[in-house]
Protein backbone atom coordinates (compact mmCIF):
# COMPACT_ATOMS: atom_id res chain seq x y z
CA UNK A 1 0.00 0.00 0.00
CA UNK A 2 1.12 3.52 -0.68
CA UNK A 3 0.61 4.63 2.91
CA UNK A 4 2.81 1.89 4.38
CA UNK A 5 6.45 2.58 5.16
CA UNK A 6 9.20 0.76 3.31
CA UNK A 7 10.93 -1.51 5.82
CA UNK A 8 14.10 -1.31 3.74
CA UNK A 9 14.46 2.38 4.60
CA UNK A 10 15.55 3.88 7.90
CA UNK A 11 13.30 6.67 9.09
CA UNK A 12 14.67 9.45 11.26
CA UNK A 13 13.33 12.65 12.74
CA UNK A 14 15.49 15.75 12.78
CA UNK A 15 14.79 19.08 14.42
CA UNK A 16 16.22 22.06 12.55
CA UNK A 17 16.15 25.72 13.46
CA UNK A 18 13.63 27.65 11.35
CA UNK A 19 16.46 29.57 9.67
CA UNK A 20 18.15 26.37 8.44
CA UNK A 21 14.83 24.85 7.37
CA UNK A 22 14.09 27.94 5.27
CA UNK A 23 17.53 27.64 3.70
CA UNK A 24 16.76 23.98 2.88
CA UNK A 25 13.46 25.02 1.30
CA UNK A 26 15.18 27.65 -0.84
CA UNK A 27 18.00 25.32 -1.91
CA UNK A 28 15.48 22.60 -2.77
CA UNK A 29 13.32 25.01 -4.75
CA UNK A 30 16.37 26.22 -6.71
CA UNK A 31 17.02 22.60 -7.74
CA UNK A 32 13.33 21.86 -8.40
CA UNK A 33 13.28 19.32 -5.56
CA UNK A 34 11.18 18.86 -2.47
CA UNK A 35 12.95 19.53 0.83
CA UNK A 36 12.98 15.77 1.50
CA UNK A 37 14.55 15.02 -1.87
CA UNK A 38 17.15 17.73 -1.29
CA UNK A 39 18.10 16.39 2.14
CA UNK A 40 18.42 12.83 0.77
CA UNK A 41 20.58 14.16 -2.09
CA UNK A 42 22.88 16.14 0.25
CA UNK A 43 23.32 13.18 2.60
CA UNK A 44 23.89 10.78 -0.31
CA UNK A 45 26.55 13.04 -1.80
CA UNK A 46 28.24 13.32 1.60
CA UNK A 47 28.55 9.58 2.20
CA UNK A 48 28.86 8.33 -1.39
CA UNK A 49 32.61 7.59 -1.09
CA UNK A 50 32.26 5.48 2.08
CA UNK A 51 32.76 1.84 1.15
CA UNK A 52 30.50 -0.73 2.79
CA UNK A 53 31.90 -4.13 3.75
CA UNK A 54 30.23 -7.53 3.70
CA UNK A 55 29.79 -7.07 7.47
CA UNK A 56 27.85 -3.86 6.79
CA UNK A 57 25.64 -5.74 4.31
CA UNK A 58 24.92 -8.35 7.00
CA UNK A 59 24.03 -5.63 9.52
CA UNK A 60 21.64 -4.04 7.02
CA UNK A 61 20.03 -7.36 6.11
CA UNK A 62 19.55 -8.25 9.80
CA UNK A 63 17.90 -4.88 10.49
CA UNK A 64 15.49 -5.43 7.59
CA UNK A 65 14.68 -8.99 8.68
CA UNK A 66 14.01 -7.80 12.23
CA UNK A 67 11.76 -4.98 11.00
CA UNK A 68 9.79 -7.38 8.78
CA UNK A 69 9.29 -9.81 11.68
CA UNK A 70 8.23 -7.04 14.05
CA UNK A 71 6.16 -5.27 11.38
CA UNK A 72 7.80 -1.91 11.89
CA UNK A 73 10.26 0.51 10.35
CA UNK A 74 14.00 -0.19 10.65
Amino acid sequence: MASQHDKKKHQIAVKLPHRIWRQVEIAAEQRKMTPGQFIRWVVSESVDKIELTSEDAEIIAERIRKAEIEGRMV
